[in-house]
């Protein structure tokens, strides 16, 4: 049945607008397609309506280009008054895009509220869209020249901004430090991603300050090995763990899902879920973590995993598996997790990499699997940072299980002699991880370790910028004694997710 249009006259003889009445069929077609775009997810609007939205007040740190850190603010006006914006940490010197968030349709006394209490600390001032467009895509660019991608929140907030195209007047910015890259780590976790790319670019050309250093200096620990600040090469072919979700409980998927529910969960919904039939619902989380595994392999994101609405469901499902699961098909499936690409790791846990899995491992790990987890450690081809979470979880295991701690030390025992013997061959411990499985060695506090790390620092190939020189790991273990990061409260399944939604936040923290 077809539309009906038809013209009419008011009261007054002035002649009204067309009308156009729908029937039957074709009413019902209209009131869906009204109700899509009135119910369109924040990502889904994001990407298909921000850009036809008026461009608003731009902001930028004031002190952007001297600190080389700092915030560029893009505003989008609603006819109806309310704001929607994005806010981008760019750093200048090196990394282009650190982070990145947006908010929909805010009122504008929230949004000036927001604009004082992020200038307080950052004395923003007010800039012209095409310079916030070009300080934004500069940094990236630049970035790019080291292949440094932008923070994979920049996937969605770059949609607050106009395509980077020959219609948007180019600003030219210098970027970097005297003419260089010059990274600034706050982390060693920074410091082993972000080194070796520029190794690879520009060899010794550049410069550095990391949390083990106080001055910018050209790495010339990189001479001392041919391998140190090399990375393991990712090898590991994945199979296809499933084809379809295979679950009992298709409202599982559907509440993991939403984007309301990304990485976090309420009580209530948590409660609901743990009150299902525990080998059912362990059966479920294992059949949603292979089914997320085979499909977003290496990092390659399908279709509809683009829109938002599974970006948490994986680190869902393996927060709450840590409390169904068992030491079997559940630690074999964490364990091929950990076997998954940097891509990978990247899109689905970033830097919660360890908040999201070691609680869990350490809950499913028990000391006759002690011997599988130092094979996985000893697997080539695997990307660093997720043996990092299973060394990480045998240090906790060892700080909080005192009648595990001696098989543990013996295992930290095995993996360095083993570290020291193929670092050479980074392929099976590259020097970031035998940095990080220092620092795990480091929070025992254990002396009869000591003689094995300093073997290993022998080889010349540990990434020193982690926990610094061997005199100085010396003296953490024999002296210096530390507060322990995993707090008991986030090993309970509702802080957990507290925690997570903490981390997500809603304040310029990235």
């Amino acid at each position: 049945m077809q539309p009906v249009t038809v013209c009419g006259t008011c009261p007054a003889g002035h002649e009204s607008p067309p009308i156009t009445i729908y029937k039957g069929k074709d009413a019902k077609k209209e009131e869906s397609r009204k109700n899509q775009q009135r119910f369109l997810s924040p990502e889904k609007y994001l990407r298909t309506k921000a850009r036809m939205l008026q461009k608003g007040q731009c902001y930028r740190s004031s002190s952007l280009f001297e600190a080389g850190e700092g915030y560029v603010i893009v505003t989008r006006k609603h006819m109806g008054g309310k704001i929607s914006f994005a806010v981008y940490l760019i750093d200048t010197y090196c990394v282009g895009v650190k982070g990145s968030f947006y908010r929909l349709r805010v009122e504008e006394d929230e949004f000036e509220d927001f604009l004082d209490r992020a200038s307080e600390g950052d004395g923003l001032i007010e800039c012209s869209y095409e310079e916030a467009h070009n300080i934004v895509y500069g940094a990236v660019e630049f970035a790019g020249e080291a292949d440094i991608e932008p923070d994979k929140s920049f996937a969605l907030s770059r949609y607050m901004l106009e395509e980077d195209t020959e219609d948007v007047p180019l600003i030219e910015y210098r970027f970097g430090k005297d003419g260089r890259h010059f990274l600034v780590a706050s982390s060693g976790f920074e410091a082993s991603r972000y080194l070796p790319k520029l190794k690879k670019t520009y060899g010794t050309d550049f410069k550095y300050i990391t949390p083990c250093t106080n001055f910018g200096v050209g790495d010339s620990d990189y001479k001392k090995s041919p391998t140190y600040g090399l990375e393991t090469k990712y090898t590991y072919t994945p199979p296809r763990y499933a084809e379809a979700w295979n679950v009992h409980n298709r409202w599982l998927v559907e509440e993991l899902s939403k984007p309301e529910n990304s990485m976090w969960l309420e009580d209530r919904l948590i409660d609901r879920i743990l009150a299902l039939p525990e080998e059912e619902l362990r059966a479920d989380l294992e059949a949603i973590i292979r089914y997320v595994m085979t499909i977003t392999s290496e990092g390659k994101i399908p279709e509809g995993f683009d829109d938002g609405r599974y970006n948490g469901i994986l680190a869902s499902a393996i927060i709450l598996l840590g409390e169904v699961g068992n030491n079997e098909s559940s630690l074999d499936l964490m364990l091929e997790c950990c076997r998954q690409s940097e891509g990978f790791y990247d899109y689905h846990f970033g830097d919660c990499a360890n908040e999201i899995i070691v609680p869990t491992l350490y809950k499913l790990v028990t000391p006759d699997k002690f011997a599988k987890l130092l094979e996985f450690m000893k697997e080539p081809g695997l990307y660093s940072m997720f043996k990092c979470c299973v060394s990480c979880t045998m240090a906790l295991l060892a700080r909080r299980r005192p009648e595990q701690r001696q098989a543990c030390l013996e295992w930290f025992g095995s993996l360095v002699t083993f570290a020291t013997e193929t670092l050479p061959k980074v392929q099976y411990i590259d020097g970031s991880l035998a940095g990080f499985i220092t620092a795990d060695v480091v929070s025992l506090h254990t002396e009869a370790l000591l003689p094995g790390l300093k073997a290993m620092y022998a080889t010349g190939c540990v990434d020193q910028k982690i926990c610094g020189g061997i005199d100085e790991v010396e003296y953490l273990i024999l002296h210096k004694k530390d507060k322990d990061e995993f707090m008991s409260s986030r090993f309970e399944i509702h802080e957990r997710f507290a925690d997570m939604k903490a981390r997500s936040g809603n304040t310029l923290c990235f």
